[in-house]
């Protein structure tokens, strides 16, 4: 029999490891909480946390366990969100902010130029990067859309 080191990380990855086999339903209930293109390993790592902790509490009740497992999953990384936004440095204003900011820099920017303002415009009269720009605009755009 082989000896396994249970503090080993690469154990945590191996296919038939209690976590990876709710990596699936772990990076769905992710998925809602991370922006577009962008793969956040920590909240999948929290999602997997969970669920296990769920699972030892209660052992493998199947459908149950998911269906008790995925309100706790949400919460958690709501939490978990909501802690990463309030940790953001000072010089960058939460997005509602940053959206109201970049819709009254391209009002006084049009009204000056007489055309729409180009992303690097808002950015260096708001003295933003450009990223931060792009994700206020991204941000207020509807779902789906």
């Amino acid at each position: 029999m082989r000896e396994v080191d249970l503090t080993d990380d690469r154990r945590s990855r191996e296919p038939g490891c209690a976590g990876e086999r709710w990596r699936p339903l772990a990076q769905q209930l992710a998925a809602r909480f991370v922006a577009a293109g962008d793969s956040d390993e920590g909240m999948v790592r929290t999602a997997i946390e969970v669920i296990l902790v769920v699972e030892r509490r209660l052992g493998s009740r199947g459908p149950e366990l998911i269906s008790l497992a995925v309100p706790l999953v949400i919460r958690a990384l709501r939490r978990l969100r909501r802690e990463r936004f309030r940790m953001w440095p000072e010089s960058v204003p939460p997005f509602p902010l940053l959206q109201l900011a970049i819709a009254n820099a391209e009002s006084e920017l049009y009204a000056r130029l007489r055309r729409s303002p180009t992303v690097g415009e808002v950015a260096s009269h708001l003295d933003v990067a450009e990223d931060q720009v792009i994700a206020g605009l991204e941000a207020a755009w509807p779902a789906g859309g």
